[in-house]
């Protein structure tokens, strides 16, 4: 199962990469569970600290890949992305959740880069080159556009758009006009 799918992609990992590259440490009481769930609430606004710290633009993002996929999604795609659009990232922090691909990733670029077109090309990137989808479990909130068929079922939920108006692309508008 799951587990043993997680455990032969670390050893995999461990094996290309170097076993200095991954470490393992398993919650043996609830003490450990609570501490490692606070971590996931710590380390995005840690890492925006340290940006603001060292004068660059944090951002955070989360996307799903497909079970057959756990790499770093590229940062150039295809022909989409002008190469001034291009920004490499100054660090990237990954974590996510075990066994089911969802990543959650806080990424810093330099104080003049177009962080929005940088994340605009990131979603390119994991939707188109690495079968995943971008925004995952957070939702499309007021950044990303959804697809057609999403918003289309917001539409019938909300036909007023009194809800939260403005959301994934649509109108924030009454009745979307």
């Amino acid at each position: 199962g799951e587990l043993e799918r997680l455990t032969r992609r670390m050893q995999d990992f461990a094996k290309e990469h170097g076993e200095d590259k991954i470490q393992v440490h398993e919650c043996t009481s609830a003490g450990h569970a609570q501490s490692l769930s606070a971590f996931r609430f710590a380390a995005a606004p840690a890492f925006r600290t340290y940006c603001v710290g060292k004068g660059m633009q944090g951002i955070s993002i989360d996307y799903a890949l497909p079970n057959s996929k756990g790499q770093v999604p590229p940062l150039v795609l295809d022909g989409n992305d002008k190469k001034e659009d291009i920004a490499v990232p100054l660090k990237r922090m990954r974590y996510s959740h075990f066994g089911c691909n969802v990543v959650h990733e806080d990424l810093a670029y330099g104080a003049n880069v177009n962080v929005h077109q940088a994340k605009i090309s990131l979603k390119r990137a994991v939707e188109h080159g690495s079968g995943g989808k971008l925004p995952s479990e957070h939702g499309h909130g007021h950044e990303y556009v959804a697809p057609p068929e999403t918003q289309e079922r917001w539409k019938k939920l909300d036909p007023l758009n009194v809800l939260n108006p403005g959301i994934g692309g649509l109108s924030q508008s009454y009745r979307y006009r």
